[in-house]
C-alpha cells in the first residue's frame, strides 16, 4: 500500500495541518504544491487586506487568512473550510467566480487556472477590485503553465515581472491598472442539434466552445432509454446532456449538478433559454452529496482529471454518489474513457452492470440496483 502524502506544511508563517478534499485512504497527494509555497514566500512581508484566487485545497487561505477567497469550485470551498477549522483559523468570505470580488484589496495571490480565457477574465476583474498600483502575485507549476501566461498578464496588468523558476514552479508579479474593461464575462458558444439550439458557457466550463466527444457519444445512445420522472445530469458542465434528455422527453424533472459555479450558471442559462418552463433544478456542490431526493436515472460524463492529473478517483466518487441516490429500479448511464477502469467499481456498487455501447475511445456503462 502506498504511503500517505505529508499533511504538515511548514512555512515562514508557521506550521499548519492540511488535508485535501476530497481525500481517500492513504491519500497519495498533498494539499499544497510548490506554486503555493512560492505564493506564501511572496506574502511573507506583506500587510493589508488581501484576496486569494483559485486556492485549490486551502493552503493559501489557511496560512494567509485573507479578507476573501475567489473561487469557482465547491470542492475547493469545502477544502478551505475544513482546513481553516482544522487550524483554528477563521474561514474567509467566499466569493464565487460568477461574481466580481467587491474589494478593495491591496494584494491578490493567484493560482494560475487551467483555462486561459478564465485567467484573462479574472485579471480583468481584479483591476476593478484593486486600486491602481496594487500588487498581483501569480504562480503555477512549470508543467502546467502556458507559454502565454506572461503575455496575458501584460495585456491586463502593469509592470509584469517573470521570476526565476524554483522547485518546478514559477512566480509572476504585476501591478493592477485600476481599470476594468469588460462589463460581463465572455461567453463561448456552439450549436448542438440534440439540445435544440446554441449552448453558451462561461469561461471556466469544460468544453464550452465545442461538444466534447464523450458527450457526443452518449447523446447518440439516449434513444435506448425509457422515459422516467426524475433524472439528474451529474457533472453537468453547460447542461448539454440533461437538456438533450429533456428535449427528447426522457425525464419530467431534471437536476443539473456540478462543482463549478460557472457550469451551474451556464446550465441554468441554457435550460432557461432553450426549454422555458421546464421542470429543472440546479445544484452547485459536491456532486449529489447533501441531496435527499432519489432519481430514476442519473446521466454522467465524469471528469477524468484531478486538477491536471489523469485520475479516475473523481469519477469513482460520482458513481458512488449515484448508487446512493438512485430510486428503486433506477439506473446510472455513464460514459467513460476506455482506459479508465470503471467496470470493477461499478460491479462493486451495482447489482446489474452492462456495456450499452462502446467505440475506440469510450464505453457507455448502464448500471442498476445500487448495493
Amino acid at each position: 500500500m502506498a504511503a500517505s502524502a505529508p499533511t504538515r506544511l511548514c512555512c515562514a508563517q508557521g506550521e499548519f495541518e492540511l488535508r485535501r478534499y476530497p481525500s481517500r485512504k492513504q491519500e497519495p497527494l498533498q494539499a499544497w504544491s510548490s506554486a503555493d509555497l512560492l505564493l506564501l514566500e511572496a506574502a511573507r512581508n506583506s500587510a493589508g487586506p488581501c484576496l486569494v484566487v483559485n486556492d485549490e485545497h486551502g493552503a493559501l487561505a489557511t496560512v494567509l487568512a485573507p479578507k476573501a477567497v475567489w473561487t469557482d469550485s465547491a470542492l475547493a470551498a469545502k477544502a478551505i473550510a475544513n482546513n481553516c477549522r482544522r487550524n483554528a483559523v477563521a474561514t474567509p468570505e467566499l466569493i464565487w467566480s460568477t461574481r466580481s470580488p467587491p474589494g478593495p484589496f491591496e494584494r491578490a495571490f493567484v493560482r494560475v487556472p487551467k483555462s486561459l480565457p478564465y485567467f484573462e477574465y479574472q485579471l480583468n476583474l481584479l483591476n476593478s477590485a484593486m486600486p491602481a498600483g496594487s500588487k498581483i502575485v501569480c504562480a503555477g507549476m512549470d508543467k502546467h503553465l502556458s507559454p502565454q501566461t506572461g503575455h496575458i498578464m501584460e495585456k491586463w496588468c502593469d509592470d509584469v515581472q517573470r521570476h526565476r523558476g524554483q522547485r518546478k514552479a514559477r512566480l509572476f508579479t504585476a501591478l493592477a491598472t485600476g481599470r476594468s474593461t469588460l462589463p460581463a464575462p465572455p461567453l463561448s458558444r456552439y450549436h448542438c442539434a440534440a439540445a435544440g439550439g446554441d449552448l453558451t458557457a462561461l469561461p471556466n466550463v469544460f468544453s464550452g466552445d465545442r461538444l466534447d466527444i464523450g458527450s457526443r457519444f452518449l447523446l447518440e445512445h439516449l434513444d435506448q432509454l425509457s422515459p422516467v420522472d426524475h433524472a439528474a445530469d451529474l457533472a453537468c458542465g453547460n447542461g448539454v446532456i440533461g437538456i438533450a434528455a429533456l428535449q427528447r422527453g426522457l425525464a419530467s424533472n431534471m437536476l443539473f449538478a456540478d462543482e463549478s459555479a460557472m457550469a451551474i450558471a451556464s446550465a441554468r442559462s441554457n435550460c432557461d433559454r432553450l426549454l422555458p418552463g421546464a421542470q429543472a433544478a440546479f445544484h452547485h456542490g459536491d456532486g449529489l452529496l447533501g441531496l435527499t431526493g432519489r432519481f430514476d436515472l442519473v446521466l454522467c460524463n465524469p471528469p477524468f482529471h484531478l486538477g491536471h492529473t489523469v485520475d479516475d478517483y473523481a469519477g469513482r466518487r460520482l458513481l458512488q454518489q449515484a448508487a446512493a441516490s438512485l430510486a428503486t429500479g433506477g439506473s446510472l448511464l455513464l460514459v467513460a474513457n476506455r482506459h479508465l477502469p470503471y467496470g470493477g467499481s461499478l460491479k462493486r456498487r451495482f447489482q446489474r452492470v452492462e456495456k450499452l455501447a462502446q467505440n475506440r475511445k469510450f464505453v457507455i456503462w448502464r448500471a442498476a440496483g445500487g448495493c
